[in-house]
């Protein structure tokens, strides 16, 4: 499954087994034929570049792999957490009420398929997120994105000019405005999870997502999200107003008028 190179796919031998267990399913289902590498290592999953089929129906696309609950870095954990358990029922929230071993399981897989109904949602109303495939245990099966097998940027590494940092700033505002007007509030968005492709955008990493309908944090999120854009394109020589944009979206959602 992986290739003999282990530090070009950035895993030690442990955590490799994990990953090849989390991604035999995909292999049997032939969404996937092989992996080239590693793209991404984060703090609550990793990415990867593998080469796609007829099945998933393109040649290259990214699996995201989640860690366990417990290896998981996510900020503010309680931030995201309102809201979250209103579609379980029963035995599951119980158990997650209880914080037991069962609940703990049942919290890891909520993150999981949070993020890829978000990425459904979205997609299909057109903001610019990869377009998901599959999502399986504590997997994500989605588009690629990158020239080939070669991912693109972060737009954190990426100089621009000022028009194309205005262009960049413009096209990130329009999606925050789309996703809240789909209920969806980012909850970790900065400029090192926006890719640039094309003088374009692809914003990704969704886990932390929040429905500001049942999230009393939303509001705080949306201006964190807005602070940690807008900070960015301060240094590239424009100045917005985090704070004036955060309460102008805030109030036009409300009003249903975004």
């Amino acid at each position: 499954m992986f290739g003999p190179e282990q530090k070009r796919l950035g895993e030690a031998r442990d955590r490799r087994f994990e990953i090849e267990a989390s991604l035999e399913p995909l292999f049997a289902d032939g969404m996937i034929t092989e992996v080239l590498g590693l793209v991404r290592k984060g703090k609550e999953a990793n990415v990867y570049c593998c080469r796609g089929s007829r099945w998933s129906g393109r040649e290259y696309v990214a699996v995201k792999v989640y860690r366990s609950l417990e290896q998981r870095g996510f900020r503010n954990d309680a931030d995201y957490q309102p809201g979250r358990d209103r579609g379980l029922k029963g035995q599951a929230r119980r158990a997650l009420a209880n914080k037991s071993r069962q609940g703990r399981l049942v919290q890891a897989g909520m993150w999981t398929h949070a993020e890829f109904e978000t990425l459904q949602l979205l997609h299909a109303a057109g903001a610019n997120v990869p377009e998901p495939i599959s999502c399986s245990g504590d997997t994500i099966l989605m588009e690629f994105i990158g020239d080939g097998p070669e991912a693109a940027p972060m737009l954190a590494r990426v100089a621009l000019s000022a028009d194309e940092a205005r262009n960049c700033l413009r096209q990130i505002l329009d999606n925050v405005t789309l996703w809240l007007r789909c209920d969806r509030i980012h909850g970790d968005l900065s400029v090192y999870n926006v890719l640039y492709r094309d003088g374009g955008i692809v914003v990704i990493d969704f886990p932390q997502a929040v429905d500001p309908r049942f999230n009393h944090n939303a509001r705080h999120l949306l201006e964190r999200d807005l602070e940690n854009v807008c900070g960015h394109f301060a240094r590239a020589g424009l100045h917005p107003d985090a704070r004036r944009i955060a309460n102008e979206m805030w109030h036009r959602y409300h009003l249903s008028r975004l």
